[in-house]
């Protein structure tokens, strides 16, 4: 009986100050052509704001249909990425779990794809992720994120390709092509980021919630003497 009602005490303690992983911010492309200049946010957490997803200078937007797609990944060029993210409200942060995308190389597109994070608009940047493109087929990823820092203002993602090799095993092509879509696993679920957006400022527990855990705790005690 001590057991079950400390348990019951432990739980009540930490439910009164977690949360489940929810959704942050995602972008939805069902229906886009693919050559949009840029993508909105379709749907964000409470006290987040998308950033658009958009395509670097030195890329060319490119029909693909329910995605976004381009053109111009041939060699290096610093201007060659895909760029999207959120900015959390003043007085919140994000504590990021997965990122859910999914991508797709023609055989002559981008052929290794790094996924790289950033707080401060890419003045430094971190490497979240590497994926390896199939040729013409769609790659599905869930992106662990949980070991990053909560995040407070403006976190951007960028899709990079890493070397100069296409799926066919070549050098990639002017005219390859690579899109991101939604994420597929028997449903469609949107491109998007998960985690938990709470108070920048640890909120205390409810006098009540203390009340209710010291009451069980004291209980715990009497049986304990009583035993």
């Amino acid at each position: 009986m001590k057991k079950v009602i400390l348990g019951a005490c432990l739980t009540m303690l930490l439910a009164a100050g977690t949360a489940n992983a929810a959704l942050v911010a995602e972008w939805d492309l069902t229906g886009k052509t693919g050559a949009e200049v840029s993508d909105a946010a379709t749907q964000t957490a409470a006290n987040v704001s998308g950033v658009d997803l958009t395509r670097g200078s030195a890329l060319t937007a490119s029909s693909a249909s329910n995605g976004f797609g381009s053109t111009g990944w041939a060699g290096t060029n610093e201007n060659q990425y895909y760029q999207f993210g959120f900015t959390v409200a003043s007085g919140y942060q994000a504590s990021l779990s997965e990122l859910w995308i999914a991508t797709r190389s023609s055989s002559t597109g981008p052929g290794t794809m790094g996924v790289y994070g950033s707080s401060d608009n890419f003045a430094h940047e971190t490497l979240l992720a590497t994926f390896t493109q199939p040729s013409a087929i769609y790659l599905n990823s869930k992106i662990d994120l949980s070991g990053l820092a909560a995040i407070t203002g403006t976190y951007l993602v960028r899709l990079k390709e890493i070397g100069d090799t296409a799926p066919n095993g070549y050098a990639t092509a002017n005219t390859g092509t690579f899109r991101v879509a939604n994420y597929y696993d028997g449903t469609y679920t949107p491109t998007g980021f998960y985690g938990d957006v709470t108070s920048a400022t640890p909120t205390p527990l409810p006098a009540a919630a203390w009340l209710l855990g010291s009451g069980l705790l004291g209980l715990a005690g009497i049986k304990r003497r009583q035993g």
